[in-house]
């Protein structure tokens, strides 16, 4: 049976962090139960345009910042979502958290609660680039959250990081690996710091108020990242992402293999039955649209084979395993090369991706170069044989 994934998106935050260009929203303002009593509502009506076999092998509270709701109003979600949909016997339930808003009794209250898998958004140590990312809160504040989740029962913990910020150093990079290696995670995410459009991080780099670091110190801190992790036991499966054998986030790999999930909550995705739409992004036009007319899709599109393939491909090399290929001709029923083959001999030749062991990866060269590499599976030249 195929792994099929819910995301439940809590868009609202503290203070929205100025490179952040998520479906994300300060809390003030806004009214969390009413937004709470709307997703819960979507999470029942979806659940009946679903083929009742469907089995939920992973559920993510994301974000914005789950963890504002308070502890009863995310546990009441994941109880909906558990009368309404079947859930595997291992099912993978996380929680992103971040630090500075979590209440000293709300830990054991969620992981009591069925919450297995905790993602801590620490992103820095370093108060001065906490300051620069506008994060709430402070060094020890991670230290804390990790010893309180791990006091609760998480036994699956991951870490975010970002790197290849202005003005930071090897050295700087350094101390906040090192520090959160010293806290143990199961897994950790390092994030290459990049400037997206519609933020204020993109407002002060246009006017030259925000510079940011050559690339050769880029892949000098990416590649130091590889090396640090690799000898501290962890699989880079993902070009972002590391994890001790067995602590892979499943989730996120469904994504990556061009898996079937469900989006619920304002901005969310889904892909079932090869039909990818998307909710409306606003909190409060999402809520009153769900009160008004039970649905707040807002964009609905059938994808094509060829786009299909193109999504499996560039979502797919993004692990480090690459793409199998034996399982994308069974599920396209199509040859990779008849319809790829001129940009894979391209690649080839360039040494940027490799065919071996029956699988399409990138090499090291293209893993630093993995987002141009990507993009050449988007739109194939027209000249090949397509579907």
């Amino acid at each position: 049976m195929n792994p099929f994934g819910l995301y439940l998106h809590i868009p609202f935050c503290i203070h929205k962090c100025g490179y952040c260009d998520f479906n994300s929203h300060p809390l003030e303002g806004q009214d969390p139960q009413a937004y709470v009593n709307a997703i819960a509502r979507e999470i029942e009506t979806r659940a009946e345009s679903l083929e009742s076999s469907t089995t939920i092998s992973s559920i993510f509270f994301g974000g914005g910042t789950p963890t504002t709701l308070e502890a009863d109003q995310l546990l009441f979600l994941l109880e909906t979502c558990k009368q309404h949909y079947q859930l595997s016997s291992d099912c993978e339930i996380t929680l992103e958290a971040n630090p500075g808003t979590i209440k000293p009794d709300f830990l054991p209250h969620v992981k009591n609660s069925g919450f297995n898998r905790i993602s801590i958004g620490a992103q820095s140590f370093n108060p001065d680039e906490l300051k620069l990312l506008e994060r709430i809160h402070s060094g020890d504040e991670i230290d804390t959250t990790v010893h309180a989740a791990r006091e609760a029962g998480f036994g699956n913990l991951s870490l975010d990081l970002m790197f290849a910020l202005p003005d930071q150093s090897l050295e700087t990079w350094q101390q906040n690996l090192n520090r959160a290696l010293d806290l143990q995670p199961d897994h950790i995410s390092c994030y290459n710091l990049m400037i997206e459009p519609n933020t204020s991080f993109k407002n002060l780099y246009d006017s030259g108020n925000l510079v940011m670091p050559e690339e050769t110190h880029q892949l000098e801190l990416f590649q130091y990242t590889i090396a640090t992790l690799k000898d501290r036991g962890f699989n880079q499966y993902e070009i972002s992402n590391f994890a001790h054998h067995g602590y892979e986030c499943r989730h996120n790999r469904l994504y990556w293999l061009n898996g079937e999930h469900l989006g619920l909550g304002a901005g969310a995705s889904s892909y079932i039955n090869g039909v990818r739409s998307r909710n409306i992004k606003s909190p409060a036009k999402y809520t009153q649209s769900i009160i008004t007319r039970n649905s707040a899709t807002d964009f609905k599109e059938e994808l094509s084979p060829q786009e299909s393939m193109g999504e499996s491909l560039m979502l797919g090399l993004r692990l480090k395993e690459g793409v199998n290929i034996n399982s994308f001709e069974q599920r396209y029923a199509t040859g990779l090369t008849s319809v790829f083959g001129d940009t894979l001999t391209k690649l080839l030749e360039k040494k940027l991706i490799t065919l071996d062991n029956g699988h399409l990866a990138l090499t090291e060269q293209g893993l630093y170069l993995a987002d141009s590499v990507i993009l050449e599976f988007i739109s194939p030249p027209s000249s090949q044989e397509t579907v």
